[in-house]
C-alpha cells in the first residue's frame, strides 16, 4: 500500500497498525515479527460466551490466548511476500492456522495480492489478532462475531490508492476468493461451510485524524451435509476520529440475517486509556451490551487491559452472544464478564 509518511503517522496514532519498529531483521530483506494475547476471564453464567472463546463461570486462563508469527520478505523492487501463522483462541498449540500467505506487487498507485488473504470486511480486519493494535481487551463481538469468526480467504485482491489531496487518501479494493471449506465450532456442534466463491470490495478514506471504511462481501456456500447452496451478502460501514487525547469509533454490520453495531469512546493520558463501548445485535442474535475498561501501556510493545462487560437479552431462546441459547443450560439470558488481558508485539 502506498502511504506517505504523514498517512503512516496518522494510522499509527489511530491504532490501526501494530508496532512495526518491533520487527526482527533476519536479513536486509527478510523481517520476522510476532504478537500475542493472554488473559484471565470469568463470567457469572455457565453458558459458554462468545464464539471461539467459550468463557464460562469457571475462571479461564486461556480462553483469549493467541500467538502469531509473521514473516515479510522484500523480493525485489515492488514484489513482496508475507506469511502469518496464528494459534487462534480456538486452536490447539499443535495445530495453528495459516492466516495469510501471499505475494504482492506494487506499481504506481496500484497493488495486486494473490494467495491466502485477510477478509477486509471490518475496520480492524487486517490486524484482528493483534490485541496491541486496538484499545479494547477484544474487538466488539456484536460486529466482529457476526460472520462466525471467518477472517481469511484464498484468492486475489486489487487495490487502487489515490491521494485526493495532501491530507486525504482513497483506497478502493475489489477481491475474489475461490472455493474453500471452513470449520466453525459452536460449543460441541461443528459446522462445515463449503464456499463456492467469496467476492467483495472495500473503500477506505483516510484523513489527517480520521478514517472511514465501507465494505461489501458476498459468498455462495453450502452448509454441509446439505446439498442446496445458499448466498450471504454482508454490508459494513465504520468510522474513527481522533481529537487530541480522545478517540471515537463506530461500526455497523448488516446482512441477510441480522443487524449489529457498536460505538466506542476512549481517552488517553499518562499511559492509561479508559474506554466505554455500547453495542447491539438484532434478529439472528438479540443482545445489548456495555463494556467499561482501561488499558495501560507498560511499554510501546506491551499493554494490560482490565475490563468489565455486561450483556442483556430479552429472549432466553435466542443465542445472543453465547454459543447456544442459555435456556438450554438452565441459565438466565444476561451475563457479566470480567477480564484481565495482556498483549504484546515484537
Amino acid at each position: 500500500m502506498l502511504l506517505s509518511h504523514k498517512y503512516t503517522l496518522v494510522l499509527l496514532s489511530l491504532g490501526v497498525v501494530a508496532n512495526a519498529q518491533a520487527a526482527i531483521e533476519l536479513t536486509d530483506n527478510v523481517f520476522l515479527s510476532g504478537f500475542g494475547t493472554t488473559s484471565i476471564s470469568k463470567t457469572d453464567n455457565t453458558t459458554p460466551l462468545f464464539i471461539n472463546r467459550e468463557i464460562t463461570d469457571e475462571t479461564c486462563y486461556d480462553c483469549d490466548t493467541l500467538f502469531g508469527l509473521q514473516l515479510d520478505a522484500n523480493i525485489f523492487d515492488g514484489l513482496k511476500a508475507s506469511a502469518q501463522v496464528v494459534k487462534r483462541t480456538q486452536d490447539d498449540w499443535s495445530d495453528p492456522e495459516l492466516e495469510w500467505a501471499y505475494l504482492s506487487y506494487e506499481f504506481n498507485d496500484f497493488e495486486v495480492r494473490a494467495g491466502r488473504l485477510r477478509l477486509p470486511v471490518f475496520m480492524i480486519s487486517e490486524f484482528y489478532f493483534v490485541g496491541q493494535a486496538y484499545v479494547w481487551a477484544r474487538p466488539p463481538v456484536e460486529v466482529y462475531d457476526a460472520i462466525l469468526g471467518t477472517t481469511s480467504y484464498d484468492g486475489v485482491s486489487f487495490a487502487w490508492n489515490y491521494e485526493l489531496s495532501d491530507e486525504l487518501l482513497l483506497t478502493v479494493s475489489p477481491y475474489y476468493g475461490f472455493e474453500r471449506t471452513t470449520k466453525v465450532a459452536l460449543g460441541s456442534t461443528i459446522f462445515h461451510f463449503e464456499s463456492d466463491y467469496t467476492t467483495g470490495i472495500y473503500l477506505d478514506l483516510t484523513g489527517f485524524n480520521y478514517r472511514i471504511h465501507a465494505g461489501f462481501l458476498q459468498s455462495k456456500y453450502i452448509l454441509l451435509p446439505a446439498t442446496k447452496p445458499d448466498k450471504l451478502s454482508v454490508y459494513t460501514v465504520g468510522a474513527e476520529y481522533s481529537m487530541d487525547a480522545w478517540q471515537f469509533m463506530a461500526e455497523v454490520e448488516y446482512d441477510d440475517l441480522q443487524t449489529n453495531w457498536y460505538a466506542s469512546v476512549a481517552y488517553a493520558f499518562d499511559g492509561f486509556t479508559p474506554y466505554i463501548v455500547y453495542g447491539e445485535s438484532h434478529d439472528l442474535r438479540e443482545s445489548k451490551g456495555v463494556t467499561v475498561g482501561a488499558r495501560y501501556d507498560v511499554t510501546p510493545a506491551i499493554s494490560v487491559n482490565a475490563e468489565y462487560q455486561t450483556l442483556t437479552s430479552e429472549d432466553p431462546f435466542n443465542r445472543a452472544q453465547f454459543v447456544a441459547p442459555p435456556i438450554y443450560f438452565g441459565e438466565k439470558e444476561d451475563v457479566d464478564l470480567f477480564s484481565i488481558t495482556i498483549n504484546f508485539v515484537f
